[in-house]
């Protein structure tokens, strides 16, 4: 037994000395876990030394060389952080949240719905649009998307009068599709975005107003939809089946 245990005592003295032989590099790696869109700072990362043979693809050598990066995926503790991980220092964060089949566009809001500070990034909102319809003599107001995620909010600047000046931008996330309908309905700037509640997520068919139908009305505000429950008949009749331990219900039509 003493023997035995002597000769394995050995030959992990012998891997040790071995894998010591072996030429090493130095390599960052993650000091802790370093979450998806994060920017990667000096208390995050460390010196390892790694097997020449045995070191990922696109790993670096220096920490500097990551600091202040956006890391595109969640790194683990003690793993190497790759070039392709990495975005440049300047680099905005608003491409890590857009999902795969999506996109983020930007379009132009009035001042109300720009500063009034309710609209901020992952709110979620209507987006209303008036104007002529083509063919139609009224003007008409519609709701032309529901339940658009904010991905942010920000200014872009202008020109006016020969001067520069701010003008208040929404980003939304939106499917291709919806884009264009997005694109075609900035025609009739301003754009108005309704706010939701984070619950509702529901989705209403609307028919739009007209101006004259808007005139029409009384003034009150339109109460909400209402889901109606349907009242449920009375239980249809059913008889027990005993076989063996067994029992199941069969309905009497």
């Amino acid at each position: 037994m003493v023997v035995r245990h002597v000769r394995t005592l050995q030959q992990q003295i012998d891997a040790i000395r071995g894998s010591g032989n072996r030429p090493t590099v130095d390599v960052v790696v993650a000091a802790e876990e370093i979450p998806i869109g994060s920017r990667v700072e000096a208390t995050q990362v460390k010196l390892v030394a790694w097997p020449v043979e045995a070191q990922p693809e696109g790993t670096l050598r220096a920490t500097k060389d990551v600091l202040g990066s956006i890391v595109r995926t969640t790194v683990g503790r003690n793993q190497p952080i790759l070039q392709q991980d990495l975005v440049a220092a300047g680099a905005g964060l608003l491409p890590l949240m857009i999902p795969e089949g999506m996109r983020g566009m930007s379009i132009r809001v009035d001042n109300v719905t720009g500063v009034s500070g309710f609209i901020t990034p992952n709110s979620h909102v209507d987006v209303i649009v008036a104007g002529t319809p083509e063919g139609e003599p009224d003007q008409k107001s519609k709701v032309v998307l529901q339940n658009v995620k904010v991905l942010a909010t920000g200014k872009s600047i202008e020109q006016k009068d020969e001067k520069p000046v701010e003008v208040p931008t929404v980003t939304l996330l939106v499917s291709p599709e919806d884009a264009e309908r997005l694109t075609l309905a900035i025609r009739f700037e301003p754009v108005r975005l309704a706010l939701r509640n984070y619950r509702d997520a529901e989705v209403l068919k609307t028919p739009g107003i007209a101006t004259r139908a808007l005139f029409e009305g009384d003034g009150r505000p339109t109460a909400a939809p209402m889901k109606v429950a349907h009242a449920k008949g009375p239980a249809p009749y059913s008889v027990e089946i005993l076989l063996g331990e067994k029992v199941t219900r069969q309905p009497l039509f």
